[in-house]
């Protein structure tokens, strides 16, 4: 693969506090690509280091609807950082309001353009002179629109354009690819599912062992945005209701539409961590008795395969992509039933280090993981970028 193609990617969620899905999934993909000898150019929006200003500011905002009229925007090569980056100013918020205004998608040229650019969430922009890839996580705002705070019909209009805009569509699971090729009334075969990967280094895995754990170790835990989409709310009532004295710990960011989930609080207690970095995530769930996701809608469930590859049981949500990432190295449940996501609960909170359930768990868990590795997800991206050429 290093006499492979010139790959860039949008920088528009990588560098993201929080450690956002999207951020995750592009940084896999850049790291992929530099353990393959292809180290990818990132397209940015500004130049590093530079003072951000208000970006909603009314004078900003008159001039970046003036700035929608342009026909293309050019970007530009810096060597002022770590590595070499492109700069095409205000290109993300400049091609929303350009596609908001008149339904159209920014062009943004360059005079080496790469032979590759994959824009790692739906953006209304393309490269001109690069085939354009584009990735869509899911279609949730479509298929649950009451899940979310996105405009399902300004994004089936975005998506609909792109797919039909693109060179290739990629996804991150069967389940996402059937929906979005019904959503966006596009045949199957033109949208390609490469998965995600859940992958460690060993880097990270030496600094897990040095991080100490969010709570004594046995504790009941939840990875993700803390909002409406991952079911928080009857979670927290299924814990209590299961009558675990395992506390349950969520690590995550507050959701645009963070639920209040403390009228549901039993007595055992739930403990909140907004944020941790990767070192100290992998020894959370190391740590943890059992991973609680019984999500209500999902493109992968990232979660999911990061607790089976460290060995820790994972209960998740029944049907759509929990289901298929999860396969049967799961307790599967009803994520509208708060008597069976207890039920779920009260098993796993039943099983001993030695119990033949756990290890049946924990055995079929890392089987399922090792479809995710960084090796298998390589060899994805490698055939899929090369087959675009």
């Amino acid at each position: 693969m290093s006499d492979g193609p010139v790959i860039w990617l949008d920088g528009r969620n990588a560098k993201r506090a929080g450690g956002t899905g999207v951020a995750r999934y592009t940084q896999a993909i850049a790291e992929c690509l530099e353990q393959a000898g292809l180290p990818a150019t990132y397209l940015t929006d500004q130049v590093e280091g530079a003072p951000i200003g208000h970006p909603h500011s009314p004078a900003r905002q008159v001039w970046r609807a003036v700035q929608t009229l342009r026909p293309a925007y050019p970007a530009t090569i810096r060597r002022d950082g770590r590595a070499p980056y492109a700069v095409c100013p205000d290109i993300f918020r400049i091609a929303h309001v350009r596609f908001k205004l008149w339904g159209a998608l920014a062009t943004v040229s360059v005079p080496t353009p790469p032979d590759i650019m994959h824009w790692t969430y739906p953006l209304p922009i393309r490269m001109k002179g690069a085939r354009n890839v584009v990735t869509i996580h899911d279609v949730v705002p479509l298929t649950h629109p009451e899940l979310t705070g996105i405009d399902p019909d300004r994004y089936r209009r975005l998506l609909r354009r792109l797919v039909r805009s693109a060179d290739a569509v990629v996804t991150i699971s069967e389940s996402a690819r059937r929906d979005i090729a019904t959503q966006c009334d596009v045949p199957l075969s033109h949208i390609h599912n490469l998965f995600q990967t859940a992958g460690f280094s060993a880097d990270e895995l030496r600094q897990a062992g040095q991080v100490l754990p969010p709570a004594p170790p046995g504790y009941f835990l939840h990875v993700g945005r803390v909002e409406g989409r991952k079911n928080i709310c009857r979670l927290v009532a299924a814990h209590a209701r299961s009558g675990t004295r395992r506390p349950l710990v969520l690590i995550g960011p507050d959701g645009d539409d963070r639920p209040d989930y403390a009228p549901f609080v039993g007595d055992t207690p739930v403990l909140r961590l907004p944020w941790c970095d990767q070192p100290g995530l992998i020894r959370a769930i190391q740590d943890a008795h059992g991973l609680l996701f019984p999500s209500l809608a999902e493109g992968f469930g990232l979660p999911i395969v990061e607790a089976m590859a460290l060995g820790t049981p994972v209960l998740t949500a029944r049907g759509g992509a929990t289901e298929e990432i999860a396969a049967d190295a799961a307790i599967l449940v009803d994520p509208l039933d708060i008597d069976d996501i207890a039920r779920g609960i009260r098993t796993l909170d039943g099983l001993g280090e030695t119990s033949a359930l756990r290890l049946a768990l924990q055995g079929k868990g890392r089987l399922r993981a090792s479809r995710f590795s960084r090796a298998a997800y390589t060899e994805r991206l490698r055939q899929f970028y090369c087959s675009l050429l």
